[in-house]
């Protein structure tokens, strides 16, 4: 299950159950709380990842 940061806490209701999310860092969740926590504003939207520097060897081509 993927890790997020809850920045607020929210209900998430699936299939006729309702699970409350607290607010803290590093908590595991299914990929449908990610997408709904990110859709809503309860989690920050990941940081682009930057791309590696060019090692020696493709800066020379």
């Amino acid at each position: 299950m993927p890790k997020i940061t809850i920045t607020e806490p929210f209900n998430f209701a699936s299939g006729g159950d309702v699970t409350h999310y607290k607010k803290g860092p590093d908590q595991d969740v299914p990929q449908a709380v990610v997408e709904h926590a990110l859709k809503r504003g309860y989690t920050p939207k990941p940081k682009p990842k930057a791309e590696a520097p060019a090692t020696a060897a493709e800066a020379d081509k």
